[in-house]
């Protein structure tokens, strides 16, 4: 079971990193859509501009003639060889600095996208060093000569049309609500997705282990089915064989009352142990609870240590009127099983006692019972085996008692344990519900 349980944990985090790692795929894709998305709107916006700048006599009043250029253009700047504003609207500064190209690759054609870390805005810059073509022959222009046009309003066949004096950049500061927000959503969305991941893997893993465990209780509960059924007539087909070892032993010993009574005596105290262990074995195959009804637990104990210790071991101050609902013939066996260890432990007499209490559990009224004794204890590595069927540290013990006693006091509802005392001697403590009208 533990090296299942490990290798489903290796499993579960095999598949949350590659749930992950599609993940991230994912959400990489939705950046880099709303990125090309982002590239496309600024190219559009710089067309639509320079279209509605032939009707116009400068950039601020086609950029307020249209809904959507005001809508989205804050600022808009023409900077020369000497970074000051030839041209300058809204937002765009007075100079232009360099140094936020440092860090950012230029594009195609000399276009520099610049996010701004806090806001809706992008900066889209336009350098004209990127749009040049290089010159084809060194008697043609070159850059800086086309770069270093006059700025002219003419017209041709084509048309008005408008040339720039000596422009190094263009600078357009873009409202881009949209891209921020899909860059806020990635951003939040793939921590979001991970600890989803992480807690959907680890619960099919616990779905997984869970189903192995029924599986494995089913499975066990067959075995027990066919063992219990097999030992029910294992059981029953010894007692007939010694039953009539008994008889025969009765008739030896009335034929020869002098002779053999020694060895006639061991064979009759062999039979009653196998006798006591096959009725065991019934006891423990057959139906753990039994006809439950109220019964007081004090008298029953009264009962039986009168019997077997000669005296009512329930202590002054226990309580005496708590019922339990539990099947009477079940509850001897399992408070006459446990009395029976404690004088079979060595303990005197007059130290076995019991205890019975009143208390309330998570609002229900439960009834603690408790019997000790001063005998030799348990060893502590045998406390977590003793309610094992089968399991003694006597030479003379079935093994089979404590754990008859576990299933009856399971089957009407309670609890058993078994711990040593200080100073020498054991204590079994059973929690059951109180039975109430």
């Amino acid at each position: 079971m533990r090296t299942g349980k490990s290798l489903s944990a290796i499993a579960a985090i095999l598949c949350w990193a590659l749930f992950s790692a599609l993940t991230v795929f994912i959400i990489l894709g939705m950046r880099d859509r709303a990125r090309l998305i982002r590239d496309n709107d600024n190219e559009r916006l710089l067309n639509h501009l320079f279209t509605s700048l032939r009707n116009y006599d400068d950039f601020g009043s086609a950029i307020e003639s249209s809904g959507m250029l005001r809508d989205r253009i804050i600022g808009f700047g023409i900077y020369g060889e000497d970074l000051k504003a030839s041209y300058q609207w809204g937002t765009a500064p007075p100079v232009f600095d360099e140094g936020i190209l440092e860090d950012h690759r230029a594009a195609r054609n000399g276009r520099y996208t610049i996010p701004d870390k806090r806001g809706n805005r992008i900066k889209f810059i336009l350098s004209t060093e990127g749009m040049m073509p290089p010159s084809p022959s060194p008697q043609r222009h070159n850059r800086e000569n086309i770069r270093d046009r006059h700025w002219s309003r003419e017209e041709n066949r084509d048309g008005p049309f408008t040339t720039f004096v000596r422009a190094r950049y263009f600078y357009v500061d873009i409202s881009h609500a949209a891209y921020r927000r899909s860059r806020t959503l990635t951003a939040i969305a793939f921590p979001l997705c991970e600890a989803a991941l992480l807690a959907l893997v680890f619960f099919v893993r616990g779905l997984y282990l869970r189903n192995r465990e029924y599986r494995e209780r089913i499975e066990a509960q067959q075995n027990l089915v066919v063992l219990g059924t097999a030992a029910s007539t294992l059981a029953h087909e010894i007692k007939n064989p010694l039953l009539s070892i008994r008889l025969q032993t009765g008739i030896l010993g009335k034929l020869f009352p002098e002779h053999g009574r020694e060895e006639l005596g061991i064979i009759n105290e062999e039979v009653d142990r196998l006798s006591a262990l096959t009725y065991r074995i019934n006891d423990y195959l057959r139906d753990a609870a039994g006809q439950p009804a109220p019964l007081y637990i004090a008298n029953i104990l009264s009962e039986i240590s009168l019997r077997l210790c000669g005296r009512n071991i329930v202590e002054e101050g226990s309580v005496t009127n708590a019922q339990v609902f539990m099947d009477t013939e079940r509850a001897r066996s399992v408070f006459e099983n446990i009395i029976r260890n404690a004088i079979e432990s060595g303990s005197p007499e007059n130290a076995i006692g019991a205890g019975i209490r009143r208390y309330a559990d998570n609002g229900a009224d439960k009834i603690g019972i408790s019997i000790y004794d001063r005998g030799r204890g348990i060893a502590e590595g045998d406390i977590k085996r003793v309610f094992d069927p089968f399991f003694t540290s006597k030479s003379t013990g079935t093994g089979i008692g404590l754990s008859i006693g576990k299933r009856f006091v399971e089957a009407a509802g309670g609890t058993i344990g078994i711990e040593n005392r200080e100073g020498g001697g054991a204590m079994v403590s059973i929690s059951m519900v109180e039975y109430t009208v």
